[in-house]
């Protein structure tokens, strides 16, 4: 499940290349001292090879580790660029220009490594299951497309065992998006067990905290354990360092806000409500501004 940092998503372009240039494995191995059945398992991405075994490997294919490594880095890095504008467009309420962007992922050419093309394919299977769960299709259609997207990341991965698995930051916004289709099909045992999972990745390390100490806190308050979800956010809000753009910041500080207005605390909600406004109207597209600050002056109204 998670893309760990290591050197086994070489081994399908060391496979191409030695096919292209006719070389076996047998001869490789002659040469390098390493068994047929190792440079096998290399090229096929089932083991972590050492720098010390590919070195060797390379040199006799006539080709530089670092240019594999190069080459396949901007691969991914693109990939990286498209969620990450993909995801603005969502956050901001632009679903339009999210779908065609979108709808663009098939242009993007995963041409050699096995890790960065199961991870090209989740990308896709969760856009996919983002757009079905913001439009009026039906939610199953979504569970199905999260899935699918989590499978696409571990073949052996089964809802039912969920809690067996290691997430990074990508395949756990996955499991977050399957909680919420899940909480919108009815099942919210496991809507509930879901993020109680997430909860246990929250730390600031996470590239996504923000996002996932909201959706964690939003769990909590509809629970009715207001105290948890703002022992939550204020915990999240302490994480940042100084005002910048933060992706799901804004809504920590709304969350905050609502949690005040549960236990009576009209000024203290006041005063995160004005933080998220702030933050939402510098880092985020005026339509998304608009509707939150809307939201904001209804809960306040229906205080009074």
């Amino acid at each position: 499940m998670i893309l760990k940092d290591d050197y086994k998503f070489i081994g399908p372009d060391l496979r191409k290349i030695r096919e292209a240039k006719g070389i076996s494995r047998k001869e490789i191995s002659e040469k390098v001292y390493v068994s047929e059945e190792t440079i096998r398992r290399i090229e096929k991405g089932e083991n972590d090879p050492r720098l010390s075994t590919l070195i060797p490997i390379c040199n006799c294919l006539g080709i530089e580790i670092e240019d594999i490594i190069n080459s396949s880095g901007f691969e991914y890095n693109n990939l990286l660029s498209f969620r990450r504008e993909i995801n603005y467009h969502l956050n901001n309420s632009s679903i339009e220009k999210a779908r065609l962007l979108i709808s663009n992922l098939n242009d993007i050419k995963i041409k050699s490594n096995l890790d960065f093309e199961r991870e090209f394919h989740a990308t896709k299977h969760y856009f996919n299951g983002i757009l079905d769960l913001k439009s009026t299709r039906t939610v199953g259609s979504s569970l199905v497309e999260f899935e699918q997207a989590l499978i696409s990341l571990e073949n052996r991965f089964t809802i039912n065992r969920f809690k067996n698995y290691k997430y990074d930051n990508f395949s756990l916004r996955i499991l977050l998006a399957l909680s919420l289709a899940e909480q919108k099909f009815g099942n919210y045992q496991l809507y509930e067990d879901i993020n109680l999972e997430i909860s246990k990745y929250l730390k600031s390390s996470l590239e996504e905290y923000f996002l996932f100490s909201y959706n964690v806190g939003v769990y909590y308050y509809r629970a009715g354990k207001i105290i948890e979800s703002l022992d939550l956010c204020n915990t999240a809000v302490s994480k940042a360092k100084k005002l910048k753009e933060v992706p799901y910041l804004n809504m920590v500080y709304y969350l905050k806000g609502v949690n005040h207005l549960s236990l009576n605390q009209l000024e203290e909600a006041k005063l995160s409500f004005n933080y998220c406004l702030a933050l939402t109207n510098i880092f985020s597209e005026k339509v998304l501004a608009e509707r939150i600050e809307k939201q904001i002056d209804n809960l306040l109204l229906n205080y009074r």
